[in-house]
């Protein structure tokens, strides 16, 4: 009886390196080296040789938002052995892109989740709100409203505030800023009113107590900032601002290959000795299997689609 076990146990370890017949894995990130996405990505890949028994390897193709390499990997052949790492947002891009290489839902499959970098709204420990309805209330008390800055036009972080302004009836002005440095300058000496931003850059700062954190823009609260209630805790329901980074696969990989990378996926990302190391990065980790985020995927789109279209956002 034992020998049936451990052979079963073998024949499980053994799978996905019978799905995915690769000398080496390739995983592209769209971005440039050195950024948290590039991090993640370092830190799964390092713990998929293992499972895969192959190498993996890092290939930074960064441009046009992340186009350029998330047009290679639709393109590529769809055997398994080059996969990306992107975030669900790239759903919407048919809305916010006059012109792409590729369809986010046809060309590529996701094989999971790696993590949610969530969108949190701050502003500065000597302004009146400590929530969000107190926000809301401070934006109707002045007549010109309330400014705010995000990372980038176009951002989820940017769309979020914008569908709250109209759920809400609150009037908030976008201040576009070139770098995060001179936005978040202006959050701590209260030059703007708030910001929107991913919750990792902004850590050390609350933590500091020089910016307070009032939402987290998702339905469930992050172990980031488990302390921070949720919009939908505050009475916005169904706004999720969180960036969720996954693994795509070009659309044709067959099926058991991408059964096979997705389950060693989850494995990586479940590990509890991964989670500290996201969390130095600004990530709340997802093990979630490739079902799973062609949901999100779909979600995506379906949520923000009409927010770019109302908005007339444009990103090229």
């Amino acid at each position: 009886m034992r020998w049936i076990v451990g052979l079963l146990a073998c024949l499980i370890a053994t799978g996905a390196q019978a799905q995915v017949k690769c000398t080496t894995v390739r995983l592209v990130v769209p971005y440039p080296a050195g950024g948290a996405t590039d991090v993640a990505a370092r830190l799964v890949a390092e713990r998929l040789e293992p499972a895969l028994k192959t190498s993996v390897v890092i290939e930074n193709r960064a441009g046009a938002t992340g186009n350029i390499g998330t047009a290679a990997v639709a393109a590529a052949p769809p055997d398994g052995c080059t996969l990306l790492v992107n975030a669900a947002v790239i759903a919407t891009f048919p809305a916010s892109f006059s012109r792409l290489a590729y369809d986010p839902l046809r060309d590529l499959v996701p094989v999971g989740g790696i993590g949610i970098t969530p969108t949190v709204l701050v502003t500065a420990s000597t302004n009146p709100p400590n929530d969000l309805k107190g926000l809301v209330a401070w934006s109707k008390s002045k007549p010109d409203g309330l400014n705010y800055a995000t990372a980038g036009y176009g951002l989820l972080q940017h769309l979020a505030i914008e569908e709250m302004a109209q759920r809400l009836s609150a009037k908030f002005v976008h201040v576009v800023y070139k770098g995060g440095a001179q936005a978040t300058t202006d959050l701590v000496t209260a030059r703007i009113d708030f910001g929107s931003f991913a919750a990792g850059s902004m850590l050390p700062l609350i933590k500091d107590g020089k910016l307070k954190a009032l939402a987290v823009v998702q339905e469930k609260r992050s172990e980031l900032l488990p302390e921070v209630p949720t919009v939908a805790e505050q009475g916005l329901a169904g706004l999720n601002a969180g960036v969720q980074f996954l693994v795509f696969a070009p659309a044709a990989t067959p099926k058991p290959v991408i059964a096979a990378l997705s389950a060693e996926l989850r494995k990586v990302v479940g590990d509890p000795a991964l989670k500290s190391r996201f969390a130095a990065i600004g990530f709340d980790p997802t093990p979630t299997s490739s079902e799973d985020m062609i949901a999100v995927m779909r979600t995506t789109s379906t949520e923000w689609t009409p927010v770019i279209q109302r908005l007339k956002i444009r990103l090229d």
